[in-house]
């Protein structure tokens, strides 16, 4: 390396992302998946919010026991949530969390206890854990352009944790849409307050999700039948 390379940015070598990453919308069934995890992810960010909300009404320390639920499946399940999507069928994978996370939600409301928040949050958890390793695996099947993965890979962790302020923002807003239909005698059974709007527009999210994946036409991912080819050639060699 001659000295004057050490005044060449790193940028000058490698790129992180290609020059047109919107490019990376072309792809056959991206910008489904892409509507889907948006969608989800705001309603998520939503219900998180509303989650504490009830946990701070219930007791001083259910805000803790639904953090330690939503935090220890990633201690103990995160190592085995890739190793079983690989052996699923990973659109099914990624419906039946969604669907899941819904049933969930739409129960929280009128199971509001610590234990019925530790539960529904646990598994809550438990189902993203498994949704997302198998939305990660699909990305490089539909992405085929090397070249755009990164764009891919960025925009998905935009989809994830950028929408954090749009949740707040919806979470802000249906308390005025609580006030609105409080009005309405009819629904006082449903009990719209605003943290049942917020667990509902969740799940919501999350029919929506499951519905936009099932329609996902996710390319045969080759590598595997490769890599068992080659086993059996060497097993073959071998013998």
């Amino acid at each position: 390396m001659c000295s004057s390379d050490l005044f060449i940015p790193f940028a000058a070598y490698h790129e992180p992302l290609p020059p047109a990453p919107w490019r990376v919308f072309r792809a056959k069934g991206f910008p489904r998946l892409f509507t889907a995890q948006v969608l989800s992810s705001i309603g998520d960010w939503t219900g998180v919010i509303a989650i504490i909300s009830i946990a701070s009404g219930v007791s001083a320390n259910a805000v803790g026991f639904v953090l330690v639920a939503r935090m220890l499946p990633g201690f103990l399940l995160a190592p085995l949530g890739g190793a079983l999507v690989d052996r699923w069928n990973r659109k099914l994978v990624m419906v039946s969390a969604d669907l899941g996370r819904a049933a969930l939600l739409v129960l929280l409301p009128y199971w509001n206890s610590v234990v019925g928040l530790v539960v529904v949050s646990f598994l809550l958890e438990v189902l993203t854990l498994l949704w997302g390793p198998a939305k990660d695996a699909t990305v490089p099947n539909i992405v085929k352009d090397p070249e755009q993965l990164a764009a891919a890979n960025s925009l998905g962790m935009f989809a994830a944790f950028g929408t954090m302020p749009l949740g707040s923002v919806m979470f802000a807003l249906l308390a005025a849409v609580s006030a609105w239909l409080s009005g309405f005698e009819v629904l006082a059974g449903l009990r719209p307050e605003q943290v049942s709007l917020a667990l509902w527009v969740d799940a919501f999210t999350f029919c929506a999700s499951a519905f936009l994946i099932s329609g996902l036409a996710i390319p045969h991912d080759n590598r595997s039948e490769e890599h068992t080819t080659e086993l059996q050639s060497h097993h073959d060699l071998v013998c």
